[in-house]
């Protein structure tokens, strides 16, 4: 099974990220970064990603 593209890590004392599992940074689409989420959000959002195959901004990349 391939590993996904997004995961999600903890930001904060109750917040989340979801961060490119191939570079280790912050996603960002569509110029949002993708940060100080509840964990719910962030997992349905990350889960969602992964299904739709999202392509993240380049900033994301590097």
């Amino acid at each position: 099974m391939a590993r996904s593209r997004f995961d999600i890590r903890k930001d904060g004392e109750f917040t989340w990220e979801i961060f490119d599992t191939t570079t280790g940074r912050t996603v960002i689409i569509g110029g949002k970064p993708y940060f100080d989420l509840p964990q719910d959000s962030a997992d349905t959002l990350a889960g969602f990603m992964n299904a739709v195959d999202m392509v993240p901004d380049k900033d994301t990349l590097h």
